[in-house]
């Protein structure tokens, strides 16, 4: 989730009339295809349009034979749903590639993976990137009943600039892409709390790399004409680092930095075992745990500490475990964590709270969620949702009592 609320800009786009014909680079097999699932109908209808102009800009960088291909769903009563492609050409920047003649729920995941195969089919590539762009609570799950908030792409149904809606689980995205022809090179998650184990280990068999934050990003999101050249970049290194650099040297409103970090996919079932290992031997020792000065990312009430969670992973992992347990779980950490920037101040639900302190000894970067006894009394049931997450069950959730 943003957390800043724009007010929606009137004035469409300029765009072309539809091609005559769908998927006109269908000819040609790019390098890279990015596609971009901008869930906008909400809050964030406003930010779409600066964040599209910006990819415009950014796209003068990459090949003329690659593709950027943006899905665009805004609060509008007047406008569809629609595909464009943007591309580096003065006169005719975006061109209408798909026009849907019906609104949909951008959340649905029939519609989503119906949206993303057309792009894969119309303008394919030797690999894919997908950025997910809009609200997201990371693994949270939303009682029904409340119907707030419940991880990502909110689509509120009736054009408004709203975000009461539904949305999609990470367990139901996991199942889109999965039923998807091809897997991802990355996904870049321009949305809140995406960066935790839970999550990365959901989506770990659907893209090699996950570069995202584990704290709320700022209201106007990423700087895309700088970080789409980066996500073209075809040295995977490269390409995360620059990603994560340009993103976190962007400043808030507050003057605050977004910490921000990549995991490579295919180490979290190594960092999976170790992370069993290690919370069995904490949990042998320990029958309760103080997170008080524990860094943390999400705080559904921040006026209410018992609210305080996605708690980062290794700062609970080093004040918790023994000395040799530690060092044998950073090393499965460190090959699955690649790449971290750390930040001394973020944003907790729109407002900057530091009752911690970041050093580069104690942030990883990315969170986990802790079972505590305090979360049976909140509105989100914490405690019972995480068993829907695969990570509950691959690091042991049951045998550790939770």
């Amino acid at each position: 989730m943003r957390h800043y609320i724009f007010s929606f800009v009137c004035g469409l786009l300029l765009l072309s009339a539809c091609s005559s014909g769908d998927g006109e680079n269908s000819r040609h097999s790019a390098k890279r295809t990015v596609i971009v699932y901008m869930a906008a109908e909400n809050t964030l209808s406003g930010s779409a349009q600066s964040d599209i102009n910006e990819m415009i800009q950014g796209v003068k960088s990459i090949s003329q034979y690659d593709n950027l291909i943006v899905f665009v769903d805004r609060a509008s009563t007047t406008e569809k749903p629609f595909i464009i492609r943007l591309r580096n050409n003065n006169q005719q920047p975006a061109d209408t590639i798909k026009k849907y003649e019906q609104d949909f729920y951008t959340s649905d995941p029939e519609k989503m993976k119906e949206v993303i195969l057309w792009v894969m089919t119309n303008y394919p590539a030797d690999d894919y990137g997908l950025i997910l762009w809009g609200h997201a609570n990371g693994w949270i799950i939303m009682n029904d009943a409340a119907a707030s908030r419940r991880a990502i792409a909110v689509d509120n149904g009736k054009n408004t600039v709203s975000d009461k809606g539904l949305w999609m689980e990470i367990p139901t995205l996991r199942t889109v892409l999965e039923a998807l022809p091809h897997s991802f090179k990355f996904i870049f998650a321009d949305c809140c709390n995406m960066q935790n184990a839970e999550v990365a280990y959901e989506l770990k068999d659907v893209t090699d790399y996950l570069i995202a934050s584990p704290a709320g990003i700022p209201g106007d999101g990423a700087p895309y004409d700088k970080i789409i050249p980066d996500l073209f970049n075809y040295d995977d290194v490269q390409m995360y680092t620059k990603t994560c650099d340009d993103y976190h040297a962007k400043t808030d409103q507050e003057g605050g930095h977004l910490p921000i970090s990549t995991v490579r996919t295919d180490q979290m079932v190594q960092l999976t075992a170790a992370t069993k290992t290690v919370l069995k031997n904490i949990y042998d020792t320990h029958t309760d745990f103080d997170t008080d000065g524990l860094i943390y990312y999400y705080s559904y009430n921040i006026s209410n500490p018992d609210e305080n969670m996605m708690y980062d992973m290794n700062d609970f992992i080093l004040k918790y475990a023994n000395k040799d347990d530690y060092s044998n779980w950073l090393n499965a950490f460190n090959e699955a964590v690649v790449y971290k920037k750390m930040s001394t101040r973020w944003q907790v639900m729109g407002t900057l709270v530091f009752n911690f302190e970041v050093t580069e000894e104690r942030f990883g970067g990315i969170s986990m969620f802790i079972p505590l006894e305090r979360y049976e009394n909140t509105l989100l049931k914490y405690n019972q949702n995480i068993n829907k997450m695969a990570w509950y069950h691959a690091v042991g959730g049951s045998e550790l009592g939770w």
